[in-house]
């Protein structure tokens, strides 16, 4: 009788620790993939599901308005071997490949923990040419 009361015992505490909250996957980084599936308004919780990632760093800036979560992630390419170069089901995919780590960046709303916009490494020097441009474009307007 004893016996059984302990089994018991362990089978309802199996059955409690696995009915707990869903722990997220802690990967160290996540993919572009991953990435494009996040929608302004989610809060960190949901980003750090469909990441599949923790934040590595956090920023806030001195106003208090926004907080910054950077995240880590890695370019999709395709490796092709040589021998299999005219493969046809190698030019539709195959096994995923990542490689070059670069970081992103998540902005909340430090109030409501809302996702406003997000920003990655390629984005944020794209953008700085972009600026530069319309920077001079405009210079140029105004003489």
């Amino acid at each position: 009788m004893k016996n059984i009361n302990i089994l018991l015992g362990m089978m309802i505490s199996l059955l409690a620790i696995s009915c707990g909250p869903a722990k997220v996957l802690n990967n160290y980084a996540t993919s572009t993939e991953e990435i494009l599936k996040l929608e302004k308004g989610m809060s960190v919780s949901d980003v750090n599901s469909v990441l599949k990632s923790e934040p590595k760093d956090i920023y806030s800036t001195t106003a208090g308005q926004t907080k910054v979560l950077v995240y880590k992630y890695r370019h999709g390419y395709q490796k092709v071997p040589t021998s299999a170069r005219n493969n046809e089901n190698y030019l539709r995919g195959g096994t995923p490949v990542y490689k070059d780590e670069a970081s992103l960046y998540a902005v909340f709303d430090s109030k409501t923990n809302e996702l406003i916009y997000y920003i990655t490494d390629s984005g944020r020097k794209m953008g700085k040419n972009e600026l530069n441009e319309a920077l001079k474009l405009n210079l140029k307007s105004i003489k």
